[in-house]
């Protein structure tokens, strides 16, 4: 056996019949029990000599975590180029640490084999006579709008041989001055979107122009008998012009007919409230530039959505100059904004307490009668500095 501690050494007296005292032959076993170490060698195997041997072989700050490392024996390479030592304690689970690394490197060599899919031949049509203004590598530059919620905004569009690539503002169009939201940089993503609808579909099921037209003939020509009374159609907002008119020219085709419009974020109470004042619904437009004091009452109008509001943007930040003649800004909201955070005085009231504050103001300067509303501390310290501006 070669197991030190397995290993039976006889003491020499012993075997010459002497006799030999308990306490000397228990040393005698520790002793036989430890390797004997050559003089100068270190625990782990390595001499003295061999240690200053290696370290000679370094140069600059050299640190080591253990000399272990240090000798570079065979055990600690083993150990070291294993990610866990053996008998490291594993989770109380169904899979263990180490089966879960090697699982997710298994799914992260699958996911790429995706790039290696075969694409479809598509053939490749060269210009007969190429257009002098296409140039591979150089991008063109053409004015457009996109609209949001109805709303359009100008913009510039970057192109690669007819592929959008970037949006920006149109600098020479009066309602945005060259300014973009968030949305409508965001907009561009859209048109690669492969979740974007690209095609009819009927009941959940791809279906083509010529089986729609083919399914609505019949049905259209027993409505237009009937005036229409039975045809909805449901869009979303539209400002296109040409859209607009079409869609009134089926109107007129189809009298009874009835047309929606929704919108998930719309300004429908903007708009009720446009027809109590002007009698349409029409959006109010607003100069800010010229603007001594404003008043925003729950009205986030720099916020990107809001109608106008890259004009805006330009306009109130033009008279936000502390070394010119400066414009005050009141806020008065329900719920905290980004164009709140920019306010001289901002008021945080309920949202049914919003009405009261108007009708206060209003009667205050004069526009409808006088009406009795309790106004709180805050309230009626910002109502007075707010009149004394107006």
């Amino acid at each position: 056996m070669n197991d030190a501690h397995n290993t039976k050494r006889e003491d020499p007296s012993a075997s010459s019949g002497q006799a030999v005292c308990p306490s000397k032959k228990l040393d005698v076993e520790r002793r036989a029990a430890r390797p004997e170490r050559a003089e100068g060698s270190s625990p782990v195997g390595l001499s003295r000599a061999a240690f200053e041997a290696q370290i000679r072989h370094t140069s600059g700050p050299e640190y080591w975590r253990s000399l272990e490392e240090l000798a570079g024996t065979p055990e600690f390479q083993e150990m070291l180029h294993r990610e866990f030592p053996k008998g490291a304690s594993e989770w109380v689970d169904s899979v263990s640490r180490r089966g879960f690394l090697q699982l997710m490197g298994a799914s992260l060599a699958l996911a790429g084999m995706t790039g290696c899919t075969k694409l479809p031949l598509e053939p490749i049509v060269p210009y007969v006579r190429q257009p002098e203004e296409v140039i591979p590598g150089r991008p063109r530059f053409y004015a457009t709008a996109v609209t949001l919620s109805g709303y359009a905004s100008p913009v510039l569009v970057e192109s690669h041989l007819g592929r959008p690539t970037k949006i920006e503002g149109n600098d020479k169009h009066p309602a945005s001055l060259g300014g973009t939201d968030i949305f409508t940089q965001a907009a561009i993503l859209g048109m690669y979107d492969p979740d974007r609808s690209q095609t009819i579909t009927n009941r959940g099921d791809v279906d083509s122009w010529s089986a729609f037209l083919k399914e609505t003939k019949g049905p259209l020509t027993v409505q237009k008998g009937l005036g229409g009374a039975g045809i909805r159609i449901l869009t979303q907002t539209i400002s296109s012009p040409t859209l607009a008119d079409q869609l009134r020219a089926f109107l007129k085709i189809y009298p009874q007919a009835k047309w929606h419009v929704y919108e998930p974020v719309n300004r429908d109470n903007v708009l009720e409230g446009a027809k109590l004042a002007f009698g349409q619904p029409v959006e109010t437009r607003y100069d800010f530039s010229k603007a001594d004091v404003i008043v925003s009452l729950d009205a986030d109008f720099l916020y990107a959505g809001f109608p106008g509001n890259t004009r805006y943007i330009r306009d109130f930040a033009k008279r936000r100059n502390p070394d010119g003649q400066m414009s005050r800004f009141y806020a008065i909201e329900c719920t905290p904004t980004s164009t709140g955070a920019k306010a001289d005085h901002r008021l945080p009231v309920r949202a049914v307490d919003i009405e009261g504050f108007v009708r206060a103001v209003a009667s205050g300067y004069g526009i409808v009668p006088d009406v009795d509303i309790r106004l709180d501390g805050n309230e009626s310290g910002l109502f007075k500095a707010l009149m004394g501006d107006l």
